[in-house]
């Protein structure tokens, strides 16, 4: 692909981004037009949902058509076990899309708080059937162009993970997780197929994993938060003995922080992360770099490797509004800069060379501190000269991270 034609397709992929956001809002039915308050004490228990039907456009599959739905609701008892704190909205998000590269997608997620906050249940499901693109393992892998014949193929996959956390104490929370993850590559390019570490693993790899989870939370709202910690350590095994192909393990660390600036909806966001593994890890498996939660710039599985960390300082800022009842606007904008790396292992993140990221989006809230976002990030092909430029735009309901 040419450089005109790049830069061609990424201000498509704005233009469709921002008629996304026009659509959803303007659907109806939509809490943006229909909801009458703004809200958010724990005697509203109304079920709300906000459609959208819309084109789009993301830096792995191009325009697409995109349905779905944000819906939240509130769980009884309204407040927390021995507290007058009203507990959080519980939310669901549906996502399915099919683009004119032929990808299908879908995927849902629910975020749920039960028993007063004592128990909390995470489920995470996507299924993908789409044309992708594998550059190898390592940093200097990822720096290769793409191309049909050097690392195209097709991909089918599908993850499960559900997580059920129990409260220990007012800010921490454990509990078990499992991963059913699965990954069928076809139409395998000859770059692909010559790869040594997709030869090791082949094209097919069923994975199965189980472990724990170890959460601290002091966030005000999970789904937007302006003040709080979050912290989220993990670690799966994956084996034969759970009926998978390979045997493995993967650590993760997430940390976040969110820091008020002076008053509400202006907001100092923070977050490290890190994913590690061990063991006969399967290539669709490894640690990636480059989606809409991370380093929002460059292509998600473009950099991939047994160890990833990153890092991202974001601005949020809720302009305000005289005329709701929370004294903020239901527009926002926010920006951010990050870093991130890959590593065979965590001994060699020092030497390695850092991948920069920074970006900007605009948020509008369909519910009561829940927004819809569309962000468009940059990356390292922007600042090397003669590199194709195609920002990555994304379009999704609650924040990043």
């Amino acid at each position: 692909m040419t450089p005109t034609l790049s830069r061609t397709r990424g201000r498509r992929g704005l233009a469709t981004a921002v008629a996304v956001l026009a659509v959803a809002l303007a659907l109806p039915g939509s809490s943006a037009s229909a909801q009458s308050t703004d809200s958010v004490s724990a005697e509203d228990t109304k079920f709300l949902i906000t459609p959208f039907a819309a084109p789009g456009y993301t830096p792995e599959q191009g325009g697409l058509l995109t349905v779905g739905a944000l819906m939240s609701f509130r769980t009884s008892p309204l407040f927390k076990h021995h507290s007058n704190e009203p507990v959080q909205r519980s939310t669901i998000t549906f996502n399915g899309s099919y683009s004119t590269t032929g990808a299908l997608t879908g995927n849902a997620k629910l975020s749920s708080f039960w028993a007063g906050d004592r128990l909390r249940i995470f489920v995470d499901f996507v299924v993908k059937d789409m044309p992708d693109h594998y550059w190898g393992v390592g940093y200097e892998a990822g720096k290769a162009p793409e191309g049909d014949s050097t690392t195209g193929y097709d991909r089918t996959s599908l993850s499960f993970v559900p997580k059920v956390l129990w409260r220990i104490h007012p800010a921490m929370l454990i509990g078990p997780a499992f991963d059913i993850n699965s990954t069928t590559a076809t139409d395998v390019s000859p770059g692909m197929a010559a790869d040594p570490y997709y030869q090791a693993y082949g094209p097919k790899n069923q994975n199965n994993g189980i472990g724990g989870v170890f959460q601290f939370d002091t966030r005000d709202v999970a789904a937007n938060a302006w003040t709080g910690v979050y912290v989220n350590a993990q670690a799966l095994s994956y084996g034969g003995f759970l009926g998978g192909d390979n045997s493995y393990q993967v650590y993760d660390l997430d940390y976040r922080q969110y820091q008020g600036l002076g008053r509400k909806g202006k907001t100092l966001a923070w977050t490290a992360r890190t994913r590690w593994t061990a063991g006969s890890v399967p290539w669709a498996e490894l640690s990636q770099l480059g989606s809409g939660t991370d380093l929002r710039g460059y292509r998600q599985g473009r950099y991939r490797d047994k160890v990833m960390v990153y890092g991202i300082v974001e601005y949020r800022h809720q302009f305000t509004s005289e005329g709701r009842e929370s004294g903020l606007s239901r527009s926002g904008f926010v920006a951010w800069v990050g870093a991130g790396t890959i590593a065979d292992s965590r001994s060699q993140l020092s030497s390695l060379q850092v991948l920069p990221n920074w970006g900007v989006g605009y948020r509008f809230e369909v519910q009561p501190r829940m927004n819809v976002r569309v962000d468009v990030g940059f990356g390292r092909e922007f600042l090397e000269s003669g590199n194709k430029f195609l920002p990555s735009v994304y379009f999704n309901f609650t924040e990043a991270f």
